[in-house]
């Protein structure tokens, strides 16, 4: 499905409001700030492949981040390769800055803080792949994000080529079947081109294999929790012992991270699993306490509590104003 957002017909007043909120807070968890006086706008166009995306952005002067809230909440888990068309770019990660020219490209993290800033209108391709794809084919990938990957490098022009046009493709109004052999091809050559781009650049070194595995073991800690919060007795010394790591080592590296304590991770997923079911018209036929009780909470009236201290409301009055 094709997504398109653009500030064209919005109030110019109110058209960083609009973007912040239709965009940002909506569609891709970022926060995003305007980098000059004059009246803002944007243009953002999705789409893509099953595990792989290409957003096409453009933009007046703009710097969009993540921080470790917004990845906490954030339910996406993937690599983005950033490929400049027009204007600056000035990527920040891990400690580390890369700044693109036109026909440069480099790789970001979803699941660490980031930041990028446009200081002049531009236009971007960012191109989203799972994670995990892109570690079965690199597992070196996390070494190589926030490295300017420069275009004048054949290979690189070849694969901004590639991406480019496949991208062009699926933004027509008949594009590739997502679940044909041909786009399992595509995609799989996608990886593969990204990957020879990546491989042209010699990893940096500073200090980044031990944050790499910070953030490596806190990606498995959060997939962990995530796909067993139906089991009641999963606590985090179940995390830790499942990870082979010590309970404290899990302790240290979300702290480090800048994240809540994991126990509080792992009972705010089991708040957010419950919220979103209440949405849900599989779940209208359960009710509120068979869902508290599906993901871990045995304890109703401290889940009913712990609901409305998180959200404003009780887990019916929320339930009420959805259906």
């Amino acid at each position: 499905m094709n997504i398109e957002f653009s500030t064209d017909s919005v109030a110019a007043a109110k058209r960083l409001a609009y973007w912040r909120d239709a965009v940002c807070n909506t569609f891709a968890d970022i926060e995003c700030q305007a980098m000059s006086d004059t009246p803002f706008h944007a243009r953002l166009t999705d789409a893509g492949l099953k595990g792989l995306h290409f957003c096409q952005s453009s933009s007046s002067p703009v710097q969009v981040s993540k921080n470790t809230a917004l990845i906490r909440r954030s339910s996406h888990s993937n690599f983005m390769l950033c490929i400049q068309q027009e204007g600056l770019c000035v990527l920040h990660q891990n400690g580390l800055e890369a700044r693109l020219f036109p026909g440069d490209m480099a790789l970001l993290d979803s699941v660490r803080p980031y930041s990028v800033t446009f200081p002049a209108p531009a236009q971007q391709l960012i191109v989203h792949m799972q994670r995990d794809a892109l570690l079965d084919v690199f597992d070196d990938a996390e070494h190589r994000c926030t490295q300017r990957i420069s275009g004048a490098r054949s290979t690189v022009r070849l694969v901004g080529q590639f991406m480019q046009g496949l991208s062009t493709q699926l933004h027509r109004p008949n594009p590739i079947d997502s679940k044909s052999s041909v786009a399992e091809a595509l995609k799989i050559g996608a990886l593969e081109l990204i990957v020879s781009a990546l491989s042209d650049v010699a990893p940096d070194q500073a200090e980044q294999p031990a944050q790499i595995a910070r953030y490596r073991l806190l990606y498995r800690a959060q997939r962990y929790i995530e796909n067993e919060l139906t089991d009641p007795e999963l606590t985090v010394e179940v995390v830790a012992r499942a990870l082979s790591v010590s309970t404290r080592r899990l302790q240290q590296v979300f702290k480090d991270c800048g994240l809540l304590p994991p126990s509080r991770y792992l009972w705010l997923q089991r708040l957010e699993r419950c919220k979103a079911a209440y949405d849900q018209p599989e779940f209208v036929q359960h009710s509120i306490s068979d869902i508290a009780l599906m993901y871990g909470f045995n304890d109703f009236s401290h889940f009913s509590r712990s609901f409305k201290a998180t959200y404003g409301c009780t887990p019916r009055e929320y339930r009420s104003a959805h259906y």
